[in-house]
């Protein structure tokens, strides 16, 4: 198991510039829009009618899971994800997933601190104050891709990116259903946490091309050379 290569295509490293600054510049046209909010806030008042229900049944433990796991437990796990490639001798993939996980944290903060978007008033759940974009949908984002880099092989990747593709949209689902998000804050956090991701993957691809070389070089299988009485004339 080893690393896989940063894309080839230029069109992934421009996309992953532009889509934060895109991010941004929706933060700051939130905060200018003040009370009267966004023009694509209704759009999240129509999908904030939609979505909710009485905080029982499947559907909202299934929704409280995912609300923990974007806390303090999805922490635990990563630790425990880290350990695990620490054991595998694999340091460079673990010091990737510490930094992109890091970054995704300081990168949601500061936009919400530009934009600074109340919540839904009907929130369910006790949460922080600003709402615009999703921590949770970022830090799931930012976990499948850092699963596609470092633990998916590149032949199984075209398997992977539906699950991925998914979780990220549970996750989207669950924030808006427990009313701690609008629809538009949960995309804007699932495409920081992809963007910042593809470019912590950049920064450290140094790093995961030469964990890959040494791990294949190591699982190459070592040709004896023949003996001095092996050799015969042909």
């Amino acid at each position: 198991m080893t690393p896989n290569g940063f894309p080839k295509s230029r069109l992934v490293l421009v996309l992953a510039v532009l889509v934060p600054l895109g991010v941004l510049g929706d933060a700051l046209w939130v905060r200018l829009a003040g009370d009267d909010g966004p023009p694509w806030h209704g759009l999240d008042e129509w999908w904030n009618g939609l979505v909710g229900g009485p905080a029982d049944g499947v559907r909202w433990q299934l929704a409280q899971l995912l609300n923990r796991l974007g806390g303090e437990p999805g922490l635990a796990l990563l630790a425990i994800a880290v350990v695990a490639l620490l054991l595998m001798r694999r340091w460079r993939s673990a010091v990737f997933a510490c930094a992109t996980v890091a970054a995704t944290s300081i990168a949601i903060d500061l936009i919400k601190r530009v934009g600074e978007r109340p919540r839904p008033a009907d929130v369910m759940i006790e949460t922080g104050p600003w709402a615009f974009p999703s921590g949770h949908a970022a830090r799931m984002a930012a976990f499948v891709m850092i699963v596609a880099v470092v633990w998916i092989p590149a032949r199984h990747l075209r398997n992977w990116w539906p699950v991925a593709v998914f979780l990220t949209v549970l996750m989207m689902g669950a924030r808006t259903w427990q009313h701690a998000h609008w629809l538009t804050d949960t995309i804007g956090g699932a495409a920081v946490g992809w963007a910042v991701t593809v470019l912590v993957w950049r920064a450290c691809a140094p790093l995961l091309d030469r964990e890959r070389t040494d791990r294949e070089a190591a699982d190459a299988p070592v040709l004896a050379e023949p003996a001095a009485g092996d050799e015969h004339l042909s």
